[in-house]
């Protein structure tokens, strides 16, 4: 490794995002942008390069930018679609091979994907460095120690390579947790991805106190929560609309785990009168009208609720800490307000059975006007409740093996051919459901409404294009 090069006044960060897929719609690198606000205040020259926005390929930007330090990011493992799975690891791995042959600068990964899987994700990809969870102050800190030639094996939320070449991963600090600078928009990047229909999101908290058995919201940011106060969230939606963004998407794991933080979020968005409009994930739990009449005065125009099952008894298995009847409440309350709603369902996990499956579809003609987004089986990731039930020690495979190829649980006695068999046929009068990715016909059709200025997820129009569909099929 070169460290002559790692001296220079202004040292130079080659941030790459590798994501292109983009089931419903491209998902523009928040993470990166925090990163980059980062190195920015702490003095680092930097540039973007994006697989779907920039031009030309990445060896010639690597070529003309000359950077002292390349940092990867991998937001997502796979799909997530057991009935489709696609794994985005080769990419990654790929990626830095490819660097390796044209560029002598320290290669660094992170993301949340990364996050989940450091250590071998870390030997896979051959890159010499990696960052864990939140990665603005580690990775700070690890360029310090690399441009001071000090080992960064101490540096908390690393991973790094001992004398044999093993790779290790420090804990994450609880005090370097937070928000320790502002996002970073490059214009020309965020453009291309508004452009393309992306829903720009806005960070208000990280963190995650909930216990839901599959997910890995809390390994990667923590289970205790971190707010930015109601101004710094109206400045950010602020500088995103001088930036030409219209429509936001709040991305916390769950926007209402606090509802303090959730009144004065609301209440400055309200007085600010930013006339950005925006969705969020919220969890039916203490719910109420108010609070949802709040949120729309203060411009939220889409809700998609985590529900994952209208059975108590699965709902219980899965971790969840409400019950059907509060998921029907509270749609009743987003149906009153015209708020558009949705929720997500989760198929074929712990506690499922042939007739809890049938429960929830029945139950689900009961909620007015909602729209549903289906899934089977659990993605089985490390840190959860789930992997301790059906991970390695169930198994006896290794963790690379969860990795190299994504797996899933499925209660038996259902499998994923029965469920999305079943499911499809549900869906043939059910128009409201999309199972898995949205058809192609929504997805050219959605393309075609962004380019006349439309914006939000527009899931209204997947009903109207199934209800068109299922007549022409039926004449």
């Amino acid at each position: 490794m070169d460290t002559q090069s790692l001296q220079s006044a202004a040292p130079c960060v080659l941030l790459v995002n590798l994501n292109t897929y983009d089931q419903p719609y491209p998902v523009y690198p928040l993470g990166l942008a925090y990163i980059d606000g980062a190195l920015r205040a702490a003095g680092y020259e930097t540039y973007l390069w994006d697989a779907r926005a920039s031009r030309g390929p990445l060896e010639e930007t690597v070529a003309q930018f000359q950077p002292d330090f390349i940092a990867l990011s991998l937001r997502n493992i796979d799909n997530a679609q057991s009935h489709n799975p696609l794994s985005f690891v080769r990419s990654l791995a790929d990626c830095c091979a490819t660097l390796r042959k044209v560029t002598r600068a320290p290669i660094i990964v992170g993301g949340s994907a990364f996050s989940i899987f450091p250590t071998e994700l870390l030997e896979l990809t051959g890159a010499d460095y990696g960052v864990r969870g939140e990665g603005e102050a580690p990775l700070v800190a690890l360029l310090a120690a690399l441009r001071e030639n000090r080992p960064p094996s101490s540096i908390p939320g690393v991973a790094w390579k001992d004398a044999s070449r093993a790779a290790c991963c420090n804990e994450y600090a609880a005090r370097q947790a937070g928000f320790t600078a502002e996002p970073a928009h490059t214009p020309d990047i965020l453009a291309s991805y508004v452009g393309a229909g992306s829903i720009i999101g806005v960070q208000t908290q990280r963190g995650c106190p909930l216990k839901c058995c599959y997910c890995s919201y809390p390994h990667i940011e923590g289970r205790r929560s971190r707010y930015r106060t109601g101004a710094q969230v109206v400045e950010e939606m602020a500088r995103l609309r001088d930036l030409g963004v219209r429509y936001t998407f709040i991305v916390d794991s769950v926007f209402n785990t606090n509802e303090r933080h959730l009144v004065e979020v609301c209440e400055a968005l309200c007085s600010a009168n930013l006339g950005v409009e925006w969705e969020c994930f919220l969890s039916p739990r203490g719910l109420t009208r108010d609070h949802l009449a709040l949120m729309k005065r203060a411009g939220m125009r889409h809700v998609e609720f985590g529900a994952d099952s209208f059975s108590d008894p699965v709902l219980k298995a899965y971790g969840k800490v409400f019950t059907y009847e509060d998921i029907r409440r509270v749609s009743a309350y987003a149906d009153e307000l015209g708020i558009l709603y949705g929720h997500f369902l989760i198929f074929g996990g712990p506690g499922e059975t042939p007739g809890t499956v049938e429960q929830t579809l029945a139950r689900a003609a009961e909620i007015p006007r909602a729209y549903y987004f289906a899934t089977i089986g659990m993605r089985i990731f490390p840190g959860t409740p789930l992997w301790e039930k059906s991970g390695p020690a169930a198994t006896g495979e290794t963790r690379e093996a969860f990795l190299a190829t994504p797996r899933f649980h499925i209660e038996p006695p259902l499998t994923v051919e029965s469920l999305y068999e079943r499911l499809a046929v549900f869906r043939n009068t059910a128009p409201n459901w999309v199972v898995g990715d949205p058809p192609s016909a929504f997805v050219a059709t959605i393309k075609k409404l962004r380019s006349r200025g439309l914006r939000g997820p527009l899931w209204e129009y997947i009903e109207i294009l199934q209800r068109y569909q299922q007549s022409g099929e039926n004449r």
